[in-house]
């Protein structure tokens, strides 16, 4: 089994393997169309760190994994991650945002690389069940003036 992360819009977690678990500060307010079996407060953000810029916000969230304490914090997560386990299916930690967005970041990935450096494991994010709904540039080709087509009444 494996520990991923993820947001709770994506559609994969609909289906069954998945054991959703929240480390966000709030739930979401809206139908995710599965049970989110947790919420680990322990490892969402404190309400302050929200208003704060990247490196800030990460030097505060880390310090908060750190006074809880590694140990701590590893046991939380074996503990969840064997809850999964014992149903067959993999720990996904949740929050809210779409990191595929160039401008999004989340205390969820920062969660992975704070997770790598006490514990050597790599936590993934768990693939989209549908692509970014982010508007790209068009192509010259894509442009509604490449379709047209110069004619004459004459």
């Amino acid at each position: 089994m494996a520990i991923l992360t993820g947001r709770y819009s994506n559609k994969r977690l609909k289906e069954d393997g998945y054991y959703p678990v929240g480390i966000s500060i709030g739930k979401p307010r809206f139908p995710t169309g599965y049970d989110i079996r947790e919420q680990c407060y322990a490892l969402a953000p404190k309400g302050f760190m929200l208003k704060m810029e990247f490196e800030p916000y990460k030097e505060a969230y880390f310090q908060k994994l750190e006074d809880i304490g590694v140990d701590k914090v590893i046991g939380i997560v074996q503990r969840l991650e064997a809850r999964a386990a014992d149903e067959g299916k993999d720990l996904v930690l949740l929050c809210f945002e779409d990191i595929r967005k160039p401008d999004q970041w989340c205390h969820r990935t920062l969660f992975a690389e704070w997770w790598l450096a006490h514990t050597g494991e790599v936590i993934e994010e768990l693939e989209e069940a549908e692509p970014s709904k982010e508007k790209k540039p068009k192509t010259e080709a894509e442009s509604p003036e490449a379709k047209m087509e110069q004619t004459s009444l004459f």
